[in-house]
């Protein structure tokens, strides 16, 4: 994977920057409109709480995101920061939630949106999603 790497400040205002430039380079790629969207909420919600993870930790440290298509025909993300990091609740656990907080939604949507995501707690938080670039590509793949 070609990956470009962006360095944002832990600081919202650059949440829509990181965003904007993830979502031009998923269209360069060739990932249709459908997907792209996506790839924005999920990106959105993952560098949202890697800013959250910076400032609850008073990290300066700028977080991390790399992306690019992969040889599989995927457009990976990879968001990394070096807050204190969690371990997220398994997909399974969505019963056992207390729904009525908005609170902790970013890893469900984030998981709902991606083909395929992991969550790594590794000296800070290390989230690594992967997309189809075609929406046909991910039908085929859900159906598999």
């Amino acid at each position: 994977m070609g990956d470009v790497e962006l360095r944002i400040p832990p600081d919202v205002r650059y949440v829509g920057l990181a965003r904007l430039v993830v979502m031009v380079a998923a269209r360069q790629a060739g990932m249709v409109p459908d997907r792209v969207e996506d790839l924005k909420i999920a990106v959105s919600e993952a560098t949202t709480n890697a800013v959250n993870a910076h400032r609850r930790a008073d990290e300066q440290r700028p977080v991390v995101l790399s992306f690019g298509a992969t040889a599989a025909g995927q457009f990976a993300v990879t968001i990394a920061d070096a807050g204190p990091g969690f371990d997220p609740a398994p997909p399974e656990a969505h019963d056992r939630r207390d729904w009525s907080l908005e609170n902790g939604l970013g890893v469900t949507l984030i998981r709902g949106l991606a083909d395929d995501v992991e969550f790594r707690h590794h000296a800070g938080m290390v989230v690594h999603m992967r997309f189809a670039v075609d929406i046909d590509d991910r039908n085929a793949a859900l159906d598999a």
